[in-house]
């Protein structure tokens, strides 16, 4: 019975406990000291609820709710007591979702130690910063929180946010529009941006200096009078720019205001915004002036470089003329000792040294002129299938003399087969013969020469072998320069230009082979190696014509030669008398016409460079005269050039011959014209 009456008693006094806690809120409530009740059950799972009260402060509730700013109460803690409908706004959240829940779950968590120090400092006195807010949608939102505490009631703080996006996106645009100036002022082409009318209403630094003038705010074409580049004159219409179509590389002129033409490449294009809106047109105009003034200069200096390259072709071929005049006397004067049986063995000897020398001297002159001519691409291949073995021969054959001079070893290794490719033979006579004459240069009296003839991977191989001097390796990249040697003395005991490698290398390229140099070092001797593609099997020209010895020489002709030089023409004369040809010669143009109609030859041999009328000019005189329809005439001459051969085609030549001219190739050129027929 105690127990109970115990129970009871601690019942009653908790009882009595709840009721003077209830008369003191009802005293409060009362007295306007409370703003709000937060109701919560330990044992209850819900989220404590928030009820706030109507008291005699409803108009200033009702200020709050209307003010333009987020506004709310808070704990110490965080927790919301009471919000205004901005702030709802802000958070995107209904108010019930608010109250009673701490704001700290809706701050970004970098500001989060911002925020409690806020609340911390706002206890004291007034304090703000700016943090981070989240929406509920999660969206970022830069704010300001003022916090104030509470001077009466709960201990808390009054917190007045402002939302700082605005200004955020003014700053933005205002950071822009500086950068936008500064990028105005710094660029180096003038850009003008108008409105859809053509009125401008922005232009860079650039495009204040190209006019002299302030152009805001004026029609663009006032201010920036364009004319056409290739219409001067010519104004540039921009009615298709105004409508929004884009304009790129137009070459325009410009004249500036103190009178100096400026050359501008204008390009124009519409300005859009993101939803698509034409706000107006933007202009570039790029300076090209001094590319223009630069293209002229290098047109200038191209057109002096053509004329010095012209004139240097003019003097090589007068150089080759002036050499080989003397060299066609000299010629003849050693075929006529050929023809003669000489007993005394120191004239024999005389003679061969003669012979060697003036083939030498010959083959300078022809590397340095073709050299030229395949530099400036005036060189014609004359392709055709052909026997590059036999092409092989011929070029050993030439550089024989060289061979022999030093007592060398020579062997020659060939397919059985014959191997075909596509070439002119003739240049491939002289890349062999310049690479055997090379290795005969470079090597020591009585040494080995090999030059062997296969075939690998679809190619033709020719490989030049001596037991020479050798190559440094240093200079196995160079030897194919043009005017390089690898053993330059004072002595010139080698002789040469050093321009027959760069022959071959240039004549092997343009028949789309290649050639290689090797050696182990000095004194052992050195390779060189050209590939050249095999024949595909498509006919591409007539097979190399086979010339018959034998059967090139004629009867007796009448024969007029007519050369300003007089040994020349006399020792020739001389010659063909041997030949048993009947012989006559003149030393200027009108002497030769004048002999022609009297002596009415077969055969003219008539020099290009005559004195009073040119080689030119004398046949065209006598292939317009009936009595000569059957005359051959042939062009004698130290002019070798393509322009010369063409010259002298076009004037009604049948042939063209270089002076020195050999007693075979004579020869075969003594005979009766054929028709359509010219010869080189």
């Amino acid at each position: 019975m105690s127990d109970a009456l115990a129970a009871a008693q601690r019942e009653l006094e908790e009882l009595r406990l709840r009721l003077a806690e209830a008369q003191e809120t009802i005293r409060a409530i009362q007295g306007g000291e409370i703003d709000a009740l937060v109701i919560s059950d330990a044992e209850d799972s819900e989220p404590p609820r928030v009820f706030t009260l109507d008291a005699a402060d409803k108009p200033y509730r009702l200020l709050v709710d209307q003010m333009h700013h987020a506004s709310a109460a808070l704990t110490i803690d965080g927790v919301v007591l009471a919000c205004n409908t901005q702030f709802e706004r802000l958070l995107r959240r209904e108010r019930q979702a608010i109250l009673g829940q701490p704001l700290q779950q809706h701050i970004d968590p970098p500001g989060l130690p911002v925020f409690e120090a806020l609340l911390r400092d706002g206890l004291a006195a007034l304090a703000e910063s700016e943090v981070m807010l989240r929406r509920a949608d999660g969206e970022r939102l830069p704010i300001v929180l003022g916090v104030r505490a509470l001077h009466e009631g709960v201990a808390g703080v009054c917190l007045l946010v402002v939302d700082l996006s605005e200004q955020k996106r003014r700053e933005r645009l205002i950071a822009d529009e500086a950068t936008a100036r500064a990028i105005l002022e710094q660029v180096a082409d003038a850009v003008v941006v108008c409105d859809n009318e053509g009125t401008v209403l922005r232009a860079s630094r650039a495009a204040h200096d190209l006019c002299g003038t302030n152009p805001l705010f004026q029609r663009f074409e006032r201010v920036f009078a364009l004319a056409r580049h290739d219409a001067p004159g010519t104004r540039v219409d921009l009615d298709a720019v105004w409508r929004g179509e884009p304009l790129r590389g137009l070459e325009v002129s410009f004249d500036r205001p103190g009178g100096k033409r400026a050359e501008l490449m204008l390009g124009a294009g519409p300005l859009v915004v993101a939803g698509g809106e034409r706000l107006g047109v933007v202009i570039t105009l790029t300076d090209i002036t001094s590319l223009r003034e630069a293209e002229d200069e290098l047109r200038r200096r191209a057109s002096e470089l053509q004329a010095v390259d012209r004139r240097k072709d003019e003097f090589l071929a007068m150089l080759a003329h002036e050499l080989r005049n003397p060299l066609s006397p000299i010629q003849s004067s050693l075929e006529i000792m050929n023809l003669q049986a000489l007993d005394d063995p120191l004239a024999n000897q005389c003679r061969d040294v003669i012979e060697r020398q003036v083939q030498q001297l010959t083959r300078l002159v022809d590397d340095l002129l073709e050299v030229s001519r395949i530099n400036t691409g005036k060189i014609q291949l004359q392709m055709a299938r052909i026997d590059l073995g036999a092409a092989v021969l011929r070029g050993i054959e030439t550089s024989r003399p060289a061979v022999d001079a030093k007592r060398h070893r020579l062997q020659f290794a060939c397919p059985p087969e014959p191997v075909w490719v596509r070439a002119d033979s003739t240049r491939i006579a002289q890349v062999i013969g310049n690479l055997v004459n090379n290795a005969a240069k470079y090597t020591e009296i009585g040494g080995d020469i090999g030059v062997r003839l296969e075939c690998e991977g679809g190619r033709a191989v020719v490989r030049v072998r001596d037991s020479g001097i050798g190559i440094p390796q240093e200079m196995l990249a160079e030897v194919f320069d043009l005017f390089t040697q690898v053993h330059r003395s004072l002595d010139r005991s080698q002789g040469g230009l050093g321009i027959g490698l760069a022959l071959v290398k240039r004549l092997v390229t343009i028949h789309g082979g290649q050639v290689e140099a090797h050696s182990d070092g000095p004194g052992l001797g050195s390779e060189f190696v050209v590939r050249l593609p095999l024949w595909d099997g498509e006919r591409v020209g007539p097979e190399a014509p086979r010339v018959d010895k034998a059967a090139a020489a004629g009867p007796s002709l009448r024969v007029l030669v007519i050369d300003d030089n007089r040994d020349a023409a006399e020792l020739l004369a001389a010659l063909l008398g041997m030949l048993g040809h009947k012989v006559q010669t003149a030393a200027d143009g009108p002497s030769g016409i004048a002999t022609a109609l009297a002596f009415v030859p077969q055969l003219v041999l008539c020099d290009i460079g005559l004195p009073l009328l040119d080689g030119y000019g004398v046949v065209a005189d006598l292939r317009a005269r009936p009595e000569f329809a059957e005359t051959r005439f042939i062009a004698l001459t130290g002019y070798g050039r393509t322009e010369d051969r063409q010259r002298s085609q076009a004037s009604g030549f049948h042939a063209h011959l270089i002076k020195p001219v050999g007693l075979a190739k004579l020869k075969t050129l003594l005979r009766p014209p054929q028709a359509g027929e010219f010869e080189t």
